[in-house]
């Protein structure tokens, strides 16, 4: 059910002008996230650029490519580590990712994983290193994207703070990442093994056949429709028998009846 939001009207109309800047610039249609979450969010950019109205924004964002480039990136949620709730990516290692290594080699075939909405790329990076560790000789497709052209461009570079690799194990650290400044760099090596590209999760076609689809911490701004259609369309994109895997705070309620099974809290297969 959608939650109950509403505007004066002379504020809705500002809004909904704004929405349509917005959707025919990007793609991105702010009427498929949750309206009072991001009324409040981009009501803040509004203020913080000392303006009154979201008209104004729009007249800003569309006649410059940096200011639209600077909303995308305040706008989407790009927080995010290596190795995030470490022991979810336990379950990955000893849990998920076996079984679908096993059926992708028997079938001779690569392994395919998608990073959803992978920000500045901690997620796909992680995979990766797992992925070394367990099968460095399977071959993988592994596929990162994101809306933000700026945040994949970070995300490119494999460049990192010592906060976002608080919770990689050593033995990774020592093999897959180097000290470069006060940051850290990703080996080339790893970094060629993922394939980095901009993306719409609610406008844009999918391709199929994925073993694997993490996505976590994206959808908790859309509404309740966005996320079901969403879900459903991953679900479309995966082979029998792979597995969906979402944030800490994110459920799939009615993952029966779009065709899905969960044994491990968080991970969501398709059974059919």
């Amino acid at each position: 059910m959608s939650e109950q939001f509403t505007l004066s009207d002379t504020d809705r109309v500002d809004f909904d002008k704004f929405k349509s800047v917005v959707l025919r610039r990007t793609g991105i249609d702010l009427n498929l996230y949750k309206p009072q979450q991001m009324h409040r969010r981009l009501q803040a950019l509004v203020e913080r650029a000392n303006l009154k109205s979201f008209s104004d924004y729009a007249r800003i964002i569309e006649g410059n490519s940096e200011e639209m480039a600077s909303f995308l990136d305040r706008m989407t949620i790009n927080v995010s580590e290596l190795f995030r709730n470490p022991e979810k990516w336990t379950e990955v290692r000893e849990k998920v990712l076996p079984p679908l290594i096993q059926k992708a080699t028997a079938q001779g075939r690569p392994l395919r994983i998608w990073s959803a909405g992978c920000s500045f790329g901690a997620e796909p990076y992680t995979l990766a290193m797992i992925l070394e560790e367990i099968a460095p000789r399977l071959k993988t497709n592994l596929l990162a994207t994101d809306i933000d052209d700026k945040i994949l461009a970070k995300a490119r570079l494999g460049r990192f703070q010592e906060m976002d690799i608080k919770n990689v194990p050593p033995s990774c650290r020592t093999k897959y990442l180097s000290q470069d400044g006060a940051g850290y760099q990703v080996n080339p090596a790893l970094r060629s093994k993922i394939t980095f590209r901009k993306h719409n999760l609610l406008a844009d076609a999918f391709e199929k056949d994925f073993d694997l689809i993490a996505c976590r911490n994206v959808v908790i701004y859309f509404t309740d429709d966005a996320k079901d259609r969403l879900y459903r369309r991953f679900t479309d994109a995966m082979r029998p028998g792979g597995v969906i895997f979402v944030g800490g705070t994110e459920r799939i309620f009615n993952y029966r009846e779009i065709g899905l099974d969960s044994r491990i809290p968080f991970f969501y297969e398709r059974v059919k």
